[in-house]
């Protein structure tokens, strides 16, 4: 199913300026499956840290298992960067993407995916953009900050007396900091206090200098990718570092998964730069699985190969 969000951003500027914190009316808004304690779900790791580090928050409140990976351009060759999708040998829940905008079903992400204010989205996902109907035409008043601090503050993780290390860390998580370093101070402050209710981590921010960060950043391998080598996930990333910060603060834990990963599908990764006035992703892309404008003029997608028809190439 895919919604508009016209019927409910209709006066909505004027409730942003009407309060200072809309922590709970977000949650009224979000699709309500991410409390679902009746039923159990697999999760879908991608290959960084804001997904893993949002995973590890969804096991430590949910309980739920990473059972599937969607590592991009996993696969290169002269003519396609190629996104390889694994399956675990023991997965059998219905899955949930973890940092990646999904055309359909669940997933946790930030990014941004409308075109316009009349372009439809994935109404399983749990994005603040789609909330407030920020779209192409309004792209510097995105979301800018993780999926890590978004499930942070979704699922109640403390905020008071935390070490400054631990809220800089996760301010690197997907550069969340860099806004209020560069000229968007006041994008910054509401998503991080008036949205997510974390004003301690903004005051971090202002305790630190922008080389601070990118100290944090590199001690603990923040940029680091997730990849696949004989079934097995692997990783740079200092994760016995992360869960040092995390032991004594955190319910939270970090590891990759120890199971094997099987090869489920195969995608396109594409990016291209925007021309004329597309509507929707399917004015791009006929198949898409995932998608993000990633600049105001640039769409980055995973588009389904025909395995089959691959297969049958590759024998000619």
């Amino acid at each position: 199913m895919r919604f508009s969000p016209s019927t409910f951003t209709t006066g909505m500027c004027c409730l942003i300026l009407a309060v200072t914190n809309l922590k709970d009316q977000l949650r009224e808004k979000l699709p309500q499956w991410y409390k679902d304690t009746e039923n159990q779900y697999g999760l879908v790791l991608t290959d960084d840290i804001d997904s893993l580090f949002s995973c590890a928050i969804l096991k430590a409140k949910m309980n739920w298992d990473i059972e599937q990976v969607m590592l991009f351009n996993a696969k290169k060759n002269s003519e396609i960067s190629v996104d390889w999708h694994g399956v675990a040998d023991n997965a059998t829940h219905e899955a949930i993407g973890v940092d990646f905008a999904k055309v359909s079903g669940k997933c946790f992400d930030n990014h941004l995916c409308m075109f316009n204010s009349d372009d439809t989205y994935n109404d399983e996902a749990i994005n603040l953009n789609h909330i407030y109907g920020i779209n192409r035409n309004s792209y510097t008043k995105k979301y800018n900050l993780s999926t890590a601090l978004l499930l942070w503050s979704l699922y109640d993780l403390p905020k008071d007396n935390l070490p400054d290390e631990l809220m800089m860390l996760l301010l690197c998580i997907d550069s969340s900091y860099y806004s209020y370093y560069h000229g968007f101070q006041r994008q910054n402050y509401r998503w991080i206090v008036n949205e997510l209710d974390l004003p301690e981590f903004y005051e971090c921010q202002k305790r630190h200098t922008e080389y601070d960060f990118i100290k944090i950043a590199k001690k603990y391998g923040v940029k680091e990718k997730i990849h696949i080598e004989d079934h097995h996930l692997h990783t740079d990333i200092d994760i016995d570092g992360i869960n040092d910060l995390l032991l004594w603060d955190t319910p939270c834990w970090i590891e990759l998964p120890t199971n094997k990963f099987y090869t489920k599908d195969f995608y396109k990764d594409i990016t291209v730069n925007i021309t004329g006035n597309p509507e929707s992703i399917y004015d791009i892309c006929d198949d898409p699985y995932c998608y993000a404008l990633t600049r105001k003029n640039q769409i980055k997608y995973s588009e389904r190969i025909d395995l089959d028809a691959l297969r049958q190439r590759v024998k000619k």
